[in-house]
């Protein structure tokens, strides 16, 4: 979908509101998705490391609450997948992970890959308001996240 330079400057001021760098991207990284048409279908590597124990914001109903960052975490992923799949996007993987054998990254909890037709499906759900209504079980449970947007190189089936 080509855009014009104000309306990518509005839907990344749109973007920022969900808080950037750490666990979520940066406005650069968030600009060459927005920017870049790159074909379809994109898959989004997921590398997920929890709290042990999930940190919701103070007045929240589960804060103190002692669930896990990982269960927290659960919330927020079986909400994302019916707003993604609601936009024709699937979860083409989700894994434990039980070590790092090879490369200076991690520790890593559990990888998840969510396959989505194009990155417009993608920004279309993150700015969907029940996405931002779910984001404070993502917050509460992540400690740490790297997230990998890739193709494939092989053909599929």
């Amino acid at each position: 979908m080509e855009r014009s330079e104000a309306e990518i400057t509005a839907l990344l001021e749109e973007l920022a509101g969900h808080g950037l760098g750490g666990i979520n991207p940066d406005l650069e990284a968030l600009g060459e998705l927005v920017r870049v048409e790159r074909p379809g279908p994109l898959q989004f590597v997921n590398l997920l490391r929890y709290h042990e124990i999930a940190t919701y914001p103070e007045g929240h109903e589960l804060a103190g609450s002692g669930i896990s960052g990982a269960d927290a975490y659960g919330r927020y992923s079986m909400a994302v997948m019916a707003l993604a799949g609601a936009r024709g996007a699937t979860v083409t993987l989700f894994n434990q992970v039980h070590q790092v054998l090879i490369g200076d990254i991690g520790p890593w909890d559990q990888v998840a890959i969510m396959q989505y037709p194009e990155a417009g499906t993608f920004i279309d759900m993150i700015r969907d308001p029940a996405y931002r209504d779910i984001l404070v079980h993502r917050d509460a449970g992540l400690a740490r996240t790297a997230i990998l947007v890739s193709t494939a190189l092989l053909p599929t089936r």
